[in-house]
This record gives C-alpha cells, sequence and structure tokens, in this order.
C-alpha cells in the first residue's frame, strides 16, 4: 500500500457498511483457461491474461484485460495462494521470485493480479492525474474526474474485483484459493471470504482494514493516535527528548491551528527554505508528517523530536521531516490510479448521505457527523486536522456513494493469520483483533514497533505464512521482538543555536561549537534511515547541507556542510572499517571558530580530538 496525500487514510479503506445491506449471492465464474508465458525479463515468473466482463450483470458491455502473474510450485501443487495489493488503485507490479516469503513456499502455486483499475489498464483521469491533483485534490478536479470516466465508473467497486477474482480461481482449475492481502488488499480478501466462503482454503491478512470502522472519517485511526505515541515512547525510549509525547503533540495543534507556524529548515536537497505548517490553509500537514512514519520507521523515530523542537519555537526539525515525508508520497502518478481510488473508495465508502444528496446537503451532513463526534474523538489533533485527511470530504463530490460497501460478517473456519504493526496508524491493531473476533480459527501476530505491511517486509511474518501453508500452527508471538527500540528508537532534535548547548571537549565557545558538531554527525548517521525511506542516498542537514552513504553496503558517509545547528556546518567523510566508524572532518563555525574534528576508534578506544578556534579538543566516547 502507498501513502496519498493523507487523504490516503483512505488507502485502508474508510468506508462504513450500509446499516443491515445484505451479501446478494453471486454467480459462478464462467470457464476461461489462462495460458502463461514466460514474462518479460523474468523467465522464472509466468505472465498470463484474464479477461472479465466490464460489467458482470451483463457481459455484453465489453471486457477488460488483468494481467496476472505466478510463479510456480516446486513438486507437486498442493495449491494456489493470491496475494492483493493495496489502494484502491495501486497494481502488483512485478513479482518478484522471493516475494512474501523466502523460497519457501513448498508446493503452492503464487499468483498476483492487477485488479481492475490498476495496472496496464489503469482507469485514468485527467482531472487527477497530475502530482497536485493526486496528492490533495480539490472538489472540482474530483467531480470533473467522473465526468471524465463517464457512467461506466460504476463497474470499479470492490465487488467487481471479487467476483474478477473468482473467475481467476475457475481460470486456474482449481476448487480454493489460499487468499490473502495487504491493507486494501484484506478489505478485497474478506468480501470475497463472505461471498464465496466455501471457495477459500487459507485466509492472510496484513495490516488489514475493519469494515466495521469504515466510516469515511477514520475514528479508528484517530483514537489510536493517543496510545501509539505513548508506546513509542515508553519507558525510557524517549529519555532526553520528552516526558510526554502526547500532551507535545496537543500544545502544537494547539499553537499551529489558528495560524500556521512559520520557520527555516531544509528541503530533501539540504537547501534552506522558509515554510508554514499547519494552519487552516494546511491544516493536514501535522497528521499527514505522523502517518507517513507508518512506511517509514526512520521518519516515526524523528516524530518525538521534531514536536519537542517546534513547541519550543524551532520548526528546523519538524521542516526537514516534512520535507521528507512529502518527498517519499511523491508517487508517480504512472503507478497508481487516482481515479479508481476514488470511484471505489466512494462506491464502498460512507453512508453518511445518499447519491441522491446535491453536493450542498452532502457538506452539511458530514459537517454534522463531525460537530457530534466533537474534538475529543480526534485529539491530539482537532477536527479541521481530521476533515483535511478524510476520505469523505473527497467523496462529497463524487456522484455515487454506499452503492458496494462490505457489511462485516462471520469469516470461514479456515487457517487463518492476521498481522498488525503495533505502530501502523492506518490500520491499528484494535482492526486486526476485531477481524479476528469474527473468525473462529484467526491468530493474531503483532510486531509491535512496525508500522504498515509486515509480509513484505518482515521475515517473522513471511515465516508464519508459510507455516500457515503448511498446516504447522501459526506462533502469535513470532514478531514480538520487533520492538520500538528495535526499529524506530526516537531521535532527539538539534539545538537551534550553540549558545544553548553545553561545552564538549574543551571549555567556552568552542567546546559548543564541537558539541554542535559532533551532534550534527550523529543525527546524521541516526537520521539517514528516514531519507532512505524516502528515495534518498542519505540525509539532509535540519538547517542545510547534505549527508550522503556510497558504497555498496553504505561504507562512507560523506558530509557536505552539513549544518544541524545555526553557524555550525561540517564537511568531509566517516568510513566504516571492521565495524567501527573512523574519519575526519571540518568545522565551519561562527566568526574564527572553525576548525577540524577527527572520529577513532581504536579497541576498547573511542574518540574525538581535533582543533577549534585555535582550542584543543578531545571528546571520549567510551
Amino acid at each position: 500500500m502507498i501513502l496519498r496525500g493523507l487523504r490516503s487514510l483512505l488507502i485502508r479503506g474508510a468506508l462504513v457498511a450500509a446499516a443491515g445491506a445484505l451479501l446478494v449471492a453471486a454467480a459462478p465464474a464462467s470457464a476461461q483457461s489462462l495460458t502463461f508465458a514466460p514474462c518479460k525479463g523474468n523467465t522464472s515468473i509466468g505472465c498470463a491474461t484474464l479477461h472479465v466482463p466490464l460489467d458482470h450483470a451483463d457481459p455484453a458491455k465489453g471486457t477488460l484485460s488483468l494481467a496476472i502473474q505466478r510463479r510456480k510450485a516446486k513438486g507437486t501443487r498442493k495449491g494456489v495462494i493470491i496475494m492483493l495489493a493495496g489502494g484502491p488503485g495501486q497494481s502488483a507490479g512485478t513479482l518478484s521470485p522471493m516475494q512474501l516469503v523466502p523460497a519457501a513456499l513448498p508446493g503452492w502455486d503464487y499468483v498476483v493480479l492487477d485488479q481492475r483499475g490498476t495496472g496496464k489498464g489503469a482507469l485514468r483521469c485527467a482531472a487527477l492525474d497530475t502530482p497536485t491533483t493526486a496528492t490533495n485534490p480539490s472538489g472540482t478536479a474530483v467531480s470533473r474526474c467522473a465526468d471524465q470516466i463517464g457512467p461506466n465508473r460504476i463497474f470499479y467497486g470492490t465487488r467487481a474485483s471479487v467476483l474478477d477474482i473468482d473467475q481467476l480461481r475457475v481460470a486456474l482449475d482449481v476448487p480454493q484459493i489460499a487468499l490473502g492481502g495487504v491493507s486494501y488488499g484484506t478489505y478485497v480478501t474478506q468480501y470475497y471470504a463472505q461471498l464465496f466462503p466455501a471457495n477459500v482454503s487459507h485466509l492472510v491478512l496484513d495490516s488489514p482494514v475493519d469494515p466495521a470502522t469504515m466510516d469515511g472519517i477514520g475514528t479508528d485511526m484517530w483514537s489510536a493516535v493517543r496510545g501509539q505515541l505513548a508506546a513509542l515512547c515508553a519507558g525510557t525510549l524517549c529519555k532526553g527528548i520528552t516526558t510526554d509525547p502526547v500532551g507535545d503533540l496537543a500544545a502544537l495543534v494547539a499553537r499551529s491551528n489558528p495560524a500556521g507556524l512559520r520557520g527555516t529548515g531544509s528541503n530533501v536537497k539540504g537547501k534552506p527554505v522558509t515554510a508554514t505548517i499547519g494552519g487552516p490553509k494546511y491544516p493536514a500537514d501535522l497528521p499527514n508528517y505522523l502517518v507517513a512514519g507508518d512506511l517509514s520507521y526512520g521518519l516515526r523515530a524523528l516524530w518525538p523530536g521534531a514536536v519537542k523542537a517546534a513547541t519550543r519555537g524551532d520548526m528546523g526539525p519538524m521542516i526537514r521531516l516534512g520535507s521528507l515525508a512529502e518527498y517519499g508520497d511523491g508517487i508517480p502518478v504512472t503507478e497508481i490510479s487516482s481515479a479508481l481510488f476514488m470511484s471505489t473508495t466512494c462506491a464502498d465508502a460512507t453512508a453518511i448521505w445518499t447519491s441522491d444528496d446535491p453536493g450542498e446537503v452532502r457538506t452539511a451532513k458530514l459537517d454534522a457527523a463531525y460537530t457530534a463526534l466533537g474534538d475529543a474523538a480526534f485529539a491530539p489533533f482537532a477536527i479541521m486536522n481530521a476533515r483535511a485527511t478524510a476520505a469523505a470530504s473527497d467523496c462529497t463530490a463524487w456522484p455515487e456513494t454506499s452503492t458496494d460497501a462490505l457489511v462485516p460478517g462471520p469469516l470461514p473456519a479456515v487457517p487463518t493469520v492476521i498481522f498488525s504493526g503495533g505502530q501502523d496508524l492506518r490500520t491499528p491493531t484494535a482492526n486486526a483483533l476485531a477481524i479476528a473476533g469474527r473468525s473462529p480459527s484467526a491468530t493474531v501476530v503483532v510486531a509491535p514497533g512496525w508500522g504498515h505491511d509486515l509480509t513484505d517486509n518482515l521475515d517473522c511474518a513471511g515465516q508464519q505464512v508459510a507455516r500457515l501453508l503448511a498446516g504447522s500452527p501459526v506462533r502469535a508471538n513470532a514478531c514480538a521482538d520487533v520492538t520500538v527500540k528495535l526499529t524506530m528508537a526516537p531521535i532527539p532534535a538539534p539545538a537551534a543555536t550553540i549558545s544553548a548547548l553545553s561545552p564538549m571537549g574543551a571549555k567556552g565557545t568552542p567546546g559548543r561549537v564541537a558539541h554542535a558538531a559532533r551532534f550534527s554527525l550523529q543525527d546524521a548517521l541516526w537520521s539517514v534511515d528516514a531519507g532512505l525511506d524516502a528515495g534518498l542516498q542519505g540525509i539532509p542537514g535540519v538547517r542545510s547541507g547534505f549527508m550522503r552513504v556510497t558504497g555498496l553496503l553504505g561504507e562512507t558517509a560523506r558530509f557536505s556542510r552539513y549544518s544541524d545547528t545555526k553557524g555550525v556546518s561540517v564537511t568531509g567523510a566517516l568510513t566504516l572499517r571492521n565495524g567501527a566508524l573512523n574519519g575526519r572532518v571540518t568545522v565551519n563555525g561562527p566568526g574564527s571558530m572553525d576548525g577540524y574534528l577527527d572520529l577513532r576508534n581504536e579497541r576498547s578506544r573511542a574518540y574525538y580530538s581535533g582543533v577549534i578556534g585555535g582550542t584543543r579538543i578531545s571528546i571520549k566516547l567510551r
């Protein structure tokens, strides 16, 4: 799954089932065979095309072509597992021979498909196919997109995709499939399992969407914020940063919402920028930056320190964090169908209004829904922050609503594993537990220090899928060691000025400059994961400059005017040899406070030594 601005709080669903709606019986899938041929550029994977009706109720309206990829089982085939991508709007991409689990699915064909409206046959509309409108669509752009697609937009809901999947099952010539998905893919999986329970042999739900919480507003996410921030700073994890991450955020929201907070930081190239965060013009900024950490543990680690600094008036750390979050969210429009996102989201979505309600009535009903919930439902954020990110806000401009929603019901009694990240705000662990309550045979596996999407990232999750398919018991504690301390231990923010620092390695100003330089080196090494997660080769400094990682395994950290504290920057390189960093950086300080620092690791000894402003510096590390 991907992050779309944070209107993508709905990449996980954000829909609600119409009260009392019933799933009608599905017609049997028509017979069709698939011809697989080696995929271009990857002969170990087979590619085929599945043709499905545009309208399953009236096949005469034409067909759609869905791309299918298959990694064949080794040895005698025991079954087929089909895994679904998130979105809605995301294609399955290129199947890797090692995807999902280590080689370890003996006897199982592994199949992925581009669901209708994704991939080469993606549903497109010019109104949303620009980086700006795809990330933050206006009501006008949403309405224009619906007009550009035309009346066929009603054939791109989840139910239609579910019927496609059953045609794929028939074409694969198997009576049952193991079915799984990530994020929105779990919503499709549950829909299929409820509609075709006899056709399912196993279920895999990774970062699951709970249909019962799909209210278009994301109340499940907002109610998880406080607990997840507390867990992020549990015990001594935020020592020296904050004792109250929830209170810090509440204070920052209270300061930023009236008019926004303006300050100077750096962009992803390390260039100084002046920016405004929050306020009536940008109310989605802070929730967007927090939720971006679901997919980047590096960003989540920077969050507590950046918030604390902002409460003290230093916006630099938050501006850098925001630059990384927005850059990492820059998904090319060719890789996601924004049109499908809207058509599926709104068809599966909230029942706050009806399709017949005009725009002003929809807006009034949405206003009333937020008023009824009150700011307390979104604390430490406020209604204005939540509304700016809500799928329901976009769907006020989409013609159809609540035409395809899934009523949550019992899942079939088949082997089932449900994965959840304890730091996942998109699909909180409460969702996984609620879904497990509808399954007579589900095991929930929680990774406390992970965010969204476990099976593509954690061996402990992939191994449990292999156990599930092998008929072995799934281990509920398999990912318990993936803790916040291991993955996203919070990182302190730097001091804004050297006057806020104590001297280090020497007395007076030279010691303060040395402290700022040493912190910049540490910050770059601690924070580099946030830059790599965003698709960069390193990390920008908080004020300016850049640290780039070079070497096949990241053996050298090269600093170019890297600055975390105003007036102090470092340039040079630290190289990793035999598990230890060594190197020299020049230090550019205020006035005559220039010099250098050498980092040396010698057996049990590690230290910085050098000269700044003509004063000898000696900092013992161990």
